[in-house]
């Protein structure tokens, strides 16, 4: 078998595995009562476990009023089983802000299904309205109740803030990397706002580092960005300049400092790390797991497994020698979990690995 065929086979094959759960045995239990006392005999019908609970993951929340939707988060808690999904609805039960003009809350059901629903996270969606006075900040008061529980709800207290007022601004990430080799020429990094995005906005940051490191992103120190009507996120797109030295890994802080609305500066988020890869400098090698192995014909080989995290790149070098090398480019993994590969014809007495920093910055968390 050719290493071209072998390799396409494995891979084949790898991607074929899959992770099975464990089955869940389901005992009915009377129609959709899940707690609550026999109506005959006023004693509880549930004999499989501790009764069904709710459980707030956030029992105070703050939102903009410019958001889609007030995500009432709760969790089902408790081991029994029913026939039927779980019904799960919200009441509103108090605050300054008014149904139908500040929030629709509809019938304020969630269905959360009996398998795969117990234990994890849920919501209900309570749809915003936004309006154009500047009323402030409003506060809301939801009851959230199994429906057939005899336990008390839980309630979730929320405040909708007011999407006219001034808001914060922060990098979405403490953290951004490029590569100085990048073929797309630029360090990206992305911003952005809460409340008021109507306008638009300038923000002014500043660049520290090593003068060599600044050199790489032009030198310049004080910068600035800007928000156009109706943008919450902004991307930065700063020309890197890839040059013939030897330098390593340079980090360049960014801080904002003010911004032409007045924003506020989000805490943890007023500064980032830029780090870039130096294309003329070899990154530190990972230590490598190989393992002697046979296909289902019979031939034998030697594989290689790796994690390579999404987004990543690792270069795989191999040495017939020693680790003096010389050393020769064998594969480059490309990140979605695990990957693997084999040889069936392999004579390098040693490899070793390299983590390429990809042209993109990986640290992005999108703001919820």
């Amino acid at each position: 078998m050719k290493l071209s065929h072998l390799l396409h086979y494995l891979r084949r094959t790898a991607l074929t595995l899959t992770v099975i759960g464990c089955a869940v045995t389901c005992t009915p239990l009377a129609a959709q009562v899940i707690d609550g006392p026999d109506p005959r005999t006023g004693e509880s019908t549930d004999e499989s476990g501790p009764s069904l609970s709710l459980s707030l993951d956030y029992p105070r929340l703050e939102i903009a009023e410019n958001k889609a939707y007030i995500p009432l988060f709760f969790t089902v808690n408790g081991t029994t089983i029913v026939t039927g999904d779980i019904n799960v609805r919200a009441t509103f039960v108090g605050g300054t802000a008014t149904p139908g003009e500040d929030f629709i809350l509809g019938d304020g059901l969630r269905v959360v299904p009996v398998l795969g629903g117990l234990g994890s996270i849920n919501w209900v969606e309570i749809p915003l309205m936004q309006d154009e006075l500047a009323e402030g900040d409003e506060t809301a008061s939801f009851d959230l109740a199994i429906e057939g529980s005899t336990n008390a709800p839980v309630r979730m207290e929320v405040l909708i803030k007011d999407d006219l007022a001034v808001g914060e601004v922060g990098f979405v990430s403490t953290r951004f990397s490029a590569s100085e080799g990048s073929s797309s020429g630029y360090v990206q990094v992305r911003l952005w706002r809460t409340l008021n995005t109507r306008n638009a906005a300038t923000i002014f940051y500043k660049l520290e580092g090593t003068p060599e490191a600044l050199a790489a992103l032009g030198g310049e120190t004080q910068r600035s960005a800007e928000f156009q009507p109706n943008d919450s996120q902004i991307f930065v797109s700063i020309p890197v300049i890839n040059d013939t030295e030897t330098q390593g890994y340079r980090n360049i802080t960014m801080t904002i400092e003010s911004s032409s609305d007045g924003m506020k500066v989000m805490n943890s988020f007023a500064t980032t790390v830029v780090t870039l890869a130096d294309d003329e400098t070899k990154p530190e090698g990972t230590t490598l797991s190989i393992t002697e192995g046979s296909t289902d014909g019979g031939e034998r080989g030697v594989a290689l497994s790796t994690l390579v995290p999404r987004g990543y790149q690792v270069l795989l070098e191999f040495s017939d020698s020693s680790l003096a090398g010389p050393w020769l480019p064998y594969w480059i993994f490309r990140g979605s979990d695990v990957e693997q590969t084999t040889f069936n014809q392999f004579d390098a007495s040693v490899m070793r690995m390299f983590r390429i920093q990809p042209p993109e910055p990986l640290d992005i968390t999108l703001p919820w």
